[in-house]
């Protein structure tokens, strides 16, 4: 398997020092190792480094450094998230949601669920996404989460999570059976379907469906909208901000709960660019920014017909000879005129 950040901090070793010191000692642990991933892994951080000037094009020097510094420090508290989401104890995880999270919007999820259809929460990489089952599982709404998982310890970590729940329902593709089935068995039983817009390794890229996001032409894959029109779900987004003082909000956002939108799926893909504006060191998917980018077609030059002859430029003497002068006016229409 390809070591990439996330098998990095997945290793036994990690994983054993994280389930034998405080949080506040394993975060600085693995924002320390993920320094180091990088120093090692240099072209990575290039990459990220470009992509996010890439993106925030027109600010200001000062504001692109401390950007790209937050970035690297929000990759990391990403993945202390995710590991607190997989090995802490199920009751230990429980009690850190229910102390640190609030919610806005809420009541949207109510709302949805009371129609029998089922509601799809969509987010995206950004904030602290992995903490959503949780605080899904902690406000009791009966939820069924898409995930993939990079190794198989943090799959086999999620499973015993899962049993100890009971009321959520992971979808892993290494399950077995199609994806996309069960998610729709999860919204006909009237679950909280939980899914990500941009999963960009998932996106059916074509390019005559294309967005403008970000000042950029972004593919725009309608995998939530062929499945909302399917199944009458409701849909809202839902977004999990870090706040600085170790706490954190989940912005839950109507998208056709109350109303009606033109397509579902754009409206996803515009709260994640409103929440990717406000806080993009928040966002985590930096590697696979290029990959959204759909490509600017070449437009061809207009030619004009061979057939329609061009005019000539050049100065012609016989048709100077050809102009007749005109007559001078009769001399009874001169006096008139006069």
């Amino acid at each position: 398997m390809k070591l990439n950040i996330s098998v990095f901090f997945q290793s036994p070793i990690n994983i054993w020092i994280f389930r034998h010191v405080s949080p506040r000692v394993s975060r600085r642990y693995l924002q320390a190792i993920g320094f180091l991933y990088y120093l090692v892994n240099r072209k990575e951080k290039r990459r990220i480094t470009r992509n996010v000037r890439d993106l925030l094009e027109g600010r200001a020097e000062g504001e692109l450094r401390e950007s790209t510094r937050n970035t690297f420090r929000g990759i990391f508290s990403h993945y202390f998230e995710k590991m607190c989401s997989a090995f802490m104890e199920t009751g230990t995880i429980e009690r850190y949601v229910h102390r640190r999270v609030r919610i806005e919007g809420g009541h949207l999820l109510d709302r949805a669920l009371e129609k029998g259809k089922g509601c799809i929460l969509v987010t995206a990489h950004w904030g602290g996404v992995e903490l959503i089952p949780w605080v899904l599982t902690v406000a009791r709404w009966p939820a069924s989460i898409i995930l993939a998982c990079k190794t198989a310890r943090l799959a086999k970590a999620f499973r015993r999570h899962e049993s100890a729940v009971g009321a959520t329902e992971l979808i892993i593709g290494e399950h077995g059976g199609s994806i996309l089935a069960r998610a729709l068995q999860a919204l006909k039983a009237n679950r909280v379907l939980m899914t990500q817009c941009d999963e960009v390794e998932t996106w059916h890229k074509r390019r005559s469906s294309t967005i403008r996001l970000f000042g950029r032409s972004l593919y725009l894959d309608n995998t939530i909208e062929v499945i909302a029109k399917r199944t009458g779900a409701a849909v809202v987004g839902a977004f999990l901000e870090r706040k600085p003082d170790g706490r954190y909000v989940l912005h839950v956002e109507d998208v056709s709960v109350e109303r009606v939108p033109a397509s579902a799926a754009r409206e996803c893909l515009g709260l994640w660019e409103k929440y990717v504006t406000a806080a993009p060191e928040q966002w985590y998917q930096w590697k696979h920014w290029d990959e959204m980018k759909a490509p600017l077609t070449v437009v061809e030059p207009m030619r004009l017909p061979e057939a329609v002859p061009m005019p000539s430029r050049e100065y012609v003497p016989a048709a100077a000879a050809s102009l007749v002068p005109l007559s001078p006016l009769p001399e009874a229409a001169a006096a008139a005129v006069a």
